[in-house]
């Protein structure tokens, strides 16, 4: 029992592993909100989603510096996988300035015009959505890399190096298992969309809950996972 507290202490002593509670709480009682047809369930999940978005509105500086160590990817092992790199930390540096001023202009400090305003909301979602795409295609890179250092292993090995390939079996079931959650993740943001744009909005509000809630339990379950079982 105290290994457990534990381990939910330090989940809840990060900022990642926190927002991470908080996204589950969130849509849980969205959830709970739509099924029930009670919106005082609904409101606090709507709530809690504005916690972690004005928890947001500092990660500028953390996020310029990240950008700024991974420069132009020359650490990575191809050309392809630096693209994505440089071009996952372009999408993300763009988002953070954009949210910002939506908030703003909610709270009145920020004047646009109704088209304007409207305009930051579909290019914020936008934004979230391609990070998660490029998120995604970076875990299928990098889940076909495992898939080939296997086979090499296996093959040249004399007993098939049996403990290390149980470690990359270990990394390609919670590589397919991200790249799950990454899907549900971009039906969600693109859900949020205006219509016209793939499927934005026609997916109703319950089951846009139920794919947050399950992405969020799935994330939560992957910190524990990544945490016990990758040595």
């Amino acid at each position: 029992m105290s290994s457990i507290v534990e381990d939910i202490c330090e989940l809840l002593d990060s900022y990642n592993g926190r927002d991470k509670v908080v996204r589950l709480t969130c849509y849980a009682f969205k959830l709970y909100g739509c099924i029930k047809g009670e919106q005082p369930w609904q409101t606090a999940g709507s709530r809690l989603s504005n916690a972690r978005m004005i928890l947001r509105l500092f990660d500028d500086i953390p996020m310029i510096r990240h950008t700024y160590n991974y420069g132009l990817g020359k650490h990575e092992s191809s050309k392809m996988a630096a693209f994505l790199g440089v071009l996952a930390n372009m999408v993300d540096q763009a988002f953070l300035p954009v949210e910002k001023a939506c908030w703003l202009h909610e709270v009145g400090i920020l004047k646009l015009s109704t088209k304007t305003a409207d305009t930051l909301e579909v290019v914020s979602t936008a934004l979230w959505a391609a990070s998660l795409y490029i998120s995604l295609l970076q875990t299928l890179r990098s889940l076909r890399h495992l898939w080939w250092s296997r086979d090499c292993l296996q093959t040249c090995s004399e007993n098939g190096g049996v403990d290390a390939r149980k470690n990359l079996d270990v990394r390609l079931t919670l590589g397919a298992v991200t790249a799950g959650k990454l899907c549900l993740d971009i039906a969600h943001a693109v859900s949020c969309l205006p219509p016209g744009w793939l499927w934005g909005e026609r997916i109703g509000p319950t089951k846009v809950a139920a794919i947050a809630t399950t992405s969020s339990v799935i994330g939560i379950a992957l910190y524990f996972a990544r945490k016990r079982l990758i040595k």
